[in-house]
């Protein structure tokens, strides 16, 4: 039977392997940085260009992993994100496509998990990645995280990037959710 495990230590071979820049985020990521949690997915946010999707693929495929093309590329056009399959178990790849994000893969972090190392933001990129979705249990994430991480956390960094992430959305969601996280 094929884990999850198996299937993360699946993909991030493959990542090294071809040498994309990448870091590991959702549950896998939350659970290393913070508090450990159920999840049944790999998330994967990737740096690549669109026209690079498709040589992705025919790699992926190379390597067993299963997945519709054409809805591959149609998604990435529309939502920059794709998911392919290994086994019972799906990889969300999200492109990345921001200064925050490009800024957390120049910041990423060598993390040693399940026996391999793969690409992990540090806590306080998965932090912001948490916050901006600012669903209830990426807000519980991004919580555990703080918790703990709390004495070490760059807050000087947090403020800057969710206050640009606000200024950009033209929207003070994300700083009143870091201030209450922080002063908790």
């Amino acid at each position: 039977m094929i884990l999850l495990e198996d299937a993360y230590k699946k993909v991030v071979t493959f990542l090294n392997k071809e040498r994309y820049k990448y870091i590991i985020i959702g549950g896998i990521a939350a659970g290393t940085l913070g508090e450990p949690r159920v999840t049944g997915d790999v998330d994967i946010d990737i740096e690549m260009e669109s026209s690079d999707i498709t040589a992705f693929l025919d790699k992926a495929e190379k390597e067993g992993f299963k997945f519709t093309s054409k809805q591959c590329l149609t998604n990435a056009e529309h939502t920059g994100t794709f998911q392919i399959n290994y086994e019972a178990f799906h990889i969300d790849f999200i492109i990345a496509s921001t200064d925050f994000e490009k800024a957390a893969f120049e910041r990423k972090k060598i993390i040693k998990l399940y026996g391999i190392k793969a690409f992990f933001p540090t806590p306080e990129d998965l932090i912001l990645l948490k916050i901006i979705p600012g669903r209830d249990k990426d807000l519980l994430d991004a919580k555990n995280i703080v918790l703990r991480h709390k004495n070490k956390l760059d807050t000087k960094y947090l403020k800057n990037w969710v206050s640009k992430l606000c200024d950009e959305a033209r929207d003070m969601r994300m700083w009143n959710i870091l201030i209450n996280l922080l002063e908790d």
